[in-house]
Formats: structure tokens, sequence, C-alpha cells
């Protein structure tokens, strides 16, 4: 049976110098996002709709790339599959693309006009959303998965790989998903969050750690 190129499976790893990979992660990704691009109904975007798309999915293929990079070198969470994660990136930046384009046009649109922009969706983007959403329960299930998981972790190991947790996310604003499920296992993650040591013996020891941690959390959860 085939597999999918893009997806991890057991035993498997990604050759990053293999560029056939990243090539056809584009080649799947762009279609999706110019159909995203054409419903989006912005009016600055007229006639540049495959060039916005085309910047939108590299953007977003390159982003993979880098990510893929910091999960091998296990300073990440491990990727389930490249086509999901890319998926994402790019529907947030096609997302943030597309509000501040918005901002742009708004003065010029009437009431009615801006209310048919913000509720009115195509065929495609009704589909899309169906789709989103089976997503967004599959990532929920999988973070709930992840916190428990963490939370039998050795002592040393989830200390290094909260606070790591910790010092990458905002804390300010409302809880996160993470936040919610790591505080049901009894995890607080604000409580881990605090600057790096300076001595060197101590830098070497959170980074190995983290870097088990995080090899160790690739190898339980399940994708």
């Amino acid at each position: 049976m085939a597999t999918d190129a893009t997806s991890t499976h057991q035993g498997s790893s990604y050759d990053m110098a293999d560029g056939q990979v990243w090539y056809d992660l584009y080649n799947w990704l762009l279609p999706l996002v110019e159909m995203w691009v054409r419903d989006s109904r912005v009016s600055s975007w007229y006639g540049q709709h495959r060039e916005i798309a085309e910047d939108i999915a590299h953007e977003a293929v390159v982003r993979t790339f880098r990510y893929q990079q910091r999960a091998a070198r296990g300073e990440m969470s491990p990727i389930g599959s490249l086509k999901a994660l890319s998926r994402v990136i790019a529907r947030n930046y096609f997302r943030d693309w597309r509000k501040k384009d918005w901002c742009l046009v708004r003065p010029t649109l009437n009431e009615n006009d801006q209310q048919a922009l913000d509720v009115t969706a195509g065929p495609h983007e009704i589909v899309d959303a169906s789709q989103i959403a089976l997503d967004r329960l599959m990532l929920d299930s999988i973070i709930v998965s992840v916190a428990r998981i963490v939370a039998g972790f050795p002592l040393g190991q989830k200390v290094a790989l909260l606070t790591d947790l910790a010092n990458m996310s905002d804390l300010d604003g409302e809880p996160s998903l993470l936040e919610q499920a790591l505080r049901d296992v009894g995890l607080q993650l604000s409580e881990y969050r605090r600057p790096r040591s300076e001595d060197p013996i101590i830098r070497g020891r959170d980074a190995a750690l983290r870097s088990i941690a995080y090899k160790r959390l690739k190898q339980q959860v399940q994708v």
C-alpha cells in the first residue's frame, strides 16, 4: 500500500536534504491556498490571486521546514504530518494577510458591503471550514494526550520540557488549550517560566534533559 511521503511513521525520518519532499508539499498546498485566496473577496487581491497564493504557500513550506529542523533536534514537539502542519501554518498566514488587507479597504465599504464580506463564504470555504473543525478536534485530542504523558515524565525531564514551553508561550492572555490541559493534570505552566541559567554546566544539563524529553514525547504521542 502506498504511503504518504509527508507523513511520519514509526522508525522513519525526513531527509532534510531531499528537496523533492518540500517540492511535493508545495505543489500539494498551492491549489488549496489558491482556493482560499479566490474565495477571500479582498478587492485589493483581484488580479493577483495566483501570486498571493504562491507567496503564502512558499512561506508556509519554509516555516514547516524550519519547524521540522527544530523538531529533529529535539527542540520542538514532534510532527505527525507535514501536510497537516503546513496547512495550519498556511491557513493562519492567509488569515493574517486577509485581515490586514481588509483593514486597508474597509473605509471604502459601506456597512452592508462589510457585513457581506464578514459573513459570506463561498462553497469552497464552507467545505474547508468543516475540515478545519475536524483538524481542530484532532489537535485538541493530541494536546490532552501530550499533557497526560508529560505529567508522568521523570522530574528533570518534565521540568526541562515545561520550562521550554513556558518560555516560548504567551501566558498573559487567555489560557491556551495546552495550559488548560496541563492544569487538568496538576501542572501550572506559568510556574515554570524562568530565565536560562548563566552556568554553562547547568545550561548543558538542561539542554540534554530537554532533548531527551522531546524525543521521549515523540515516541509516546500517537498522531
